[in-house]
């Protein structure tokens, strides 16, 4: 038994080895397990974690997290080799445990070719902003209510019978400074319902986008701009307000005085919610997991090189 134990000790952090190098190494392969694993398993867990009205993933990591606390001050306390020996192979499991999940449902998706559209320059950044103020000073700009988006959010992704969830405990969402959040190893696309709700409709389809296996945060908003568009008002109007903010963003640090006019073509409407909604998303930079491959945390403002283009 003993034996067997060690053995399996070695098989089970070896072959997730072997894995990742091979989706590493091979481009073929990586695509085959997203398209024959990752996807199926993504939009599967999504349907089975749907059934459960709150999300899965936030009670799971706080008590997966509180336990292995627990059991470190307790073993801390006793002051003995054995009981942190055990606390630490408890650990090194669930983490072999929950790697080797990302790996089968995530790790493809990173890795697939990312071609990133050229950056704009100020005029054509000039050009969109007005296009986008123009529509939006037309609009109705009527959102609705959080819930009521996120109820709509599948149809309008194209992935009837999935869900995207309020988060249960937004403020970690606040205080990273993020809006929703996907979670591969439960299939949850999580939002924060208390956002303004103008910015609820594109953001629940953006993090539904991830189910279809794009992990590039810039692809995930063009994909989830044409869904949203085809999908019409309020997913539309939403997509068209967020891409202004990524455009504004930009087009502050490309040519100030540039800024300053467009800034000036919003009525008090638009003004009121684009305010409301925080404004201007300043451009982030890149960093990619491997070259030329999807980036980890991607680059949403993406989708201003794709409008223009």
């Amino acid at each position: 038994m003993a034996k067997r134990a060690k053995r399996w000790k070695v098989i089970f952090p070896g072959a997730l080895l072997v894995f990742v190098l091979l989706c590493l190494i091979s481009p073929g392969f990586a695509t085959l397990i997203l398209d024959r694993v990752s996807r199926p398993a993504l939009l599967a867990l999504n349907r089975l974690t749907a059934r459960v009205p709150f999300p899965v993933s936030e009670p799971v990591t706080l008590t997966i997290g509180a336990i292995a606390l627990a059991a470190l001050i307790r073993a801390a306390l006793r002051l003995q080799i054995a009981p942190l020996a055990r606390w630490l192979r408890g650990v090194a499991v669930t983490a072999l445990a929950i790697a080797w999940v990302l790996a089968l449902t995530w790790l493809p998706a990173m890795l697939q070719p990312v071609e990133a559209p050229p950056a704009p320059d100020a005029d054509q950044l000039e050009w969109l902003c007005k296009a986008l103020i123009r529509h939006l000073n037309e609009a109705s700009l009527a959102f609705p209510e959080s819930a009521e988006a996120l109820r709509l959010a599948p149809e309008a992704a194209g992935l009837p019978g999935c869900a995207a969830k309020a988060a249960r405990y937004p403020e970690w969402m606040a205080l990273t400074r993020i809006s929703g959040m996907f979670v591969p190893p439960t299939g949850e696309a999580l939002v924060d319902a208390g956002a303004p709700r103008a910015l609820v409709p594109f953001t629940a389809v953006h993090e539904l986008t991830h189910l279809a296996g794009v992990a590039d945060e810039g692809s995930a908003n063009i994909a989830a701009w044409e869904r949203c568009l085809r999908a019409g008002d309020p997913f539309a109007d939403s997509a068209r307000l967020w891409a202004l903010r990524y455009a504004m963003g930009q087009l502050s640090q490309a040519d100030p005085d540039a800024w300053r006019r467009v800034r000036a073509n919003m009525k008090d409407p638009l003004a009121r919610v684009f305010s409301d909604c925080g404004g201007e998303v300043l451009p982030r930079g890149r960093f990619s997991l491997v070259p030329g491959f999807a980036r980890i945390g991607g680059d949403y403002g993406d989708l201003t090189g794709w409008l223009v283009k």
